[in-house]
């Protein structure tokens, strides 16, 4: 519950803020994406960790297709602006410092 109310904190956060609408809808587009892939990898976590790798595969494929999602949206994002989205997911914080 905690989690879920600092998350619409942050969400209220990105779409009250003084920055262009659609670097606004880019922002929150990435933090619920960025929320949900967190929470697909504590779940391949948890069925690691009960053996269970049937929901693993299952995780795994959803992890996979939210990634494709961010990747079109990029693309999206490109064609509309010229540039690429400046944010960084924090799964990708966690690559850059290991």
């Amino acid at each position: 519950m905690k989690r879920q109310i600092e998350f619409q904190r942050k969400l209220d956060a990105i779409f009250s803020s003084q920055s262009p609408a659609i670097e606004q809808l880019a922002e929150g587009y990435y933090a619920i994406l960025d929320q949900l892939l967190a929470e697909t990898t504590r779940q391949i976590d948890l069925m690691k960790a009960m053996g269970d790798q049937g929901q693993v595969v299952k995780e795994q494929i959803k992890q996979s297709t939210v990634q494709h999602v961010l990747g079109v949206f990029d693309d999206c994002f490109f064609r509309a602006t010229g540039e690429r989205p400046r944010i960084i997911l924090s799964t990708q914080q966690e690559d850059r410092n290991e």
